[in-house]
């Protein structure tokens, strides 16, 4: 989803550029539709990652063996799944309310990606080996190089009449440089376990996978349920235009949401090697440590985004779309919270709370699905928004809050003075400056009070550095 994002930053002004507000509704949908496949894989590459860490931090690979062709068979179910989920395109146009004169161009490039993405589901097996080892430094390199050839094909394919068209090709282009990237690197780290085609797999080793999977298929799989929803939502109650108008007003927020994701991501396989090896206090400090600094800096980030956010959209965009203030405010508080969420539920998963990440996700999108019929009494963009900061709530309350903090009560680890100063001084900030975004205060007023309410923080910050670096005796 990181990649999603970072290439839906790249795509729309191209796509503003040749077409219009209305046309990037349908864009969007495509690209959105594409990545709510990962549904399909209800948790399995997670749970490949976990199964793979223990042998591959041990140097036993060739025990690898048959977990690997188990992963690997079910990928091609999974796969084959994708391709025949290409035969609902139509069903899905007419349930997003698409127009009938765009319904058919939206069907047949909705049922070629879903055929490349079944294609490609291969690959899945083959990159949770990278992840387990912690190498996935080339094919982030690898990706990141194809995303920006594949923006410019797409420019290419506008530019002389390609149209929606452009995107299945560019998609191919992207998944066959990453799969030769992946196996160059396995290859080259020689971590493909020797003779599995030939080790005895079962279906009943395919069952545990893949009840196992759904303990990990629980986050991923309700998350990209209640984007589904959210994308249903707005092309159905307000219309293609507003597809656009939000994915673009809340792309900042979900790209330091990624970004934030894709820090504790990193840090799972780490953290859950000091769990494995017995631990418990190393791995929760180290988690504390991580989770204090970063999570505090996405809610600075968050203060001052709500004042730049607009003015983000309108260089992005050349003016084109506006992104209301009241949604603005909503948005980036759902940010924190749900930033905060996605620490906590790393944490579950690195100590296999299953209750929490079973349920949590469930709250999550439960809470959304009501609130968003509520919203139904009056639709618009505010109350949309407003329903997506409200799902947090329950799941931060009653599923992943309480499990951290009894562990950390059980192993009697609490936050340090200095990351508890970190936190307060965080969250002062916020509420002034959304309070200052509030009164219409001047720029340059508003800017010289944000800038000193930060001082705190970062003293804070740097003295949790500095005890890091020179821990007392």
């Amino acid at each position: 989803m990181f990649a999603s994002t970072a290439y839906m930053i790249g795509l729309i002004p191209i796509v503003l550029h040749f077409t219009s507000v209305s046309e990037l509704g349908l864009w969007t949908l495509v690209v959105q539709f594409t990545t709510y496949l990962g549904l399909v894989d209800a948790g399995v590459y997670a749970s490949c990652v976990r199964r793979f860490v223990g042998p591959l931090a041990r140097k036993e690979i060739s025990a690898l063996g048959t977990v690997f062709k188990t992963a690997f068979l079910v990928s091609l179910i999974q796969g084959g799944v994708c391709c025949f989920l290409g035969l609902l395109a139509h069903p899905i146009g007419l349930l997003l309310g698409i127009g009938p004169e765009k319904l058919s161009i939206f069907g047949f490039v909705i049922f070629v990606q879903f055929l490349l993405v079944g294609l490609f589901f291969l690959n899945r097996p083959f990159s949770s080996l990278l992840l387990a080892a912690q190498r996935y430094e080339v094919i982030n390199l690898v990706n990141s190089v194809t995303i920006l050839l594949s923006l410019a094909f797409i420019w290419a394919g506008l530019r002389y009449g390609l149209g929606l068209w452009a995107l299945p090709f560019a998609y191919l282009f992207q998944q066959i440089c990453s799969t030769f990237a992946t196996g160059f690197m396995i290859r080259r780290l020689d971590l493909l376990p020797p003779s599995w085609w030939q080790q005895k797999s079962s279906w009943r080793g395919a069952a545990d996978l893949l009840m196992e999977s759904l303990d990990y298929f629980s986050w991923s799989g309700f998350s990209m349920a209640g984007s589904a929803v959210q994308s249903v939502f707005l092309s159905r109650f307000l219309g293609l235009e507003f597809v656009a108008i939000w994915n673009v007003g809340s792309k900042a927020a979900s790209f330091a949401y990624m970004l934030f994701g894709n820090l504790f991501n990193t840090a799972f396989m780490g953290l859950s090697e000091l769990f494995e090896h017995g631990e418990p206090k190393r791995c929760f400090s180290s988690f504390l440590s991580l989770f204090a600094p970063s999570w505090t800096c996405v809610v600075i980030f968050a203060g001052f985004a709500i004042f730049f956010n607009d003015i983000f959209i309108s260089l992005w965009t050349h003016k084109q779309i506006t992104f209301p203030a009241s949604c603005t405010r909503v948005v980036f508080t759902w940010l924190i919270f749900a930033s905060l969420i996605r620490a906590l539920s790393c944490f579950s998963n690195i100590w296999q709370i299953r209750k929490a990440f079973r349920v949590g996700p469930f709250f999550e999108f439960s809470s959304l699905c009501i609130f968003l019929v509520v919203s139904l009494i009056s639709p618009s963009l505010f109350w949309f928004s407003f329903a997506l900061l409200a799902s947090q709530l329950l799941p931060l309350l009653f599923s992943y809050g309480p499990p951290f903090l009894s562990f950390g009560k059980i192993l009697n680890i609490r936050l340090s003075k200095d990351q508890w100063g970190m936190i307060f001084t965080c969250i002062v900030f916020y509420v002034a400056a959304l309070t200052i975004q509030s009164v219409a205060c001047p720029p340059l007023v508003a800017m010289l009070i944000l800038f000193f309410s930060t001082l705190p923080w970062i003293y804070f910050v740097l003295r949790a550095f500095r005890s890091r670096i020179n821990p007392c005796p």
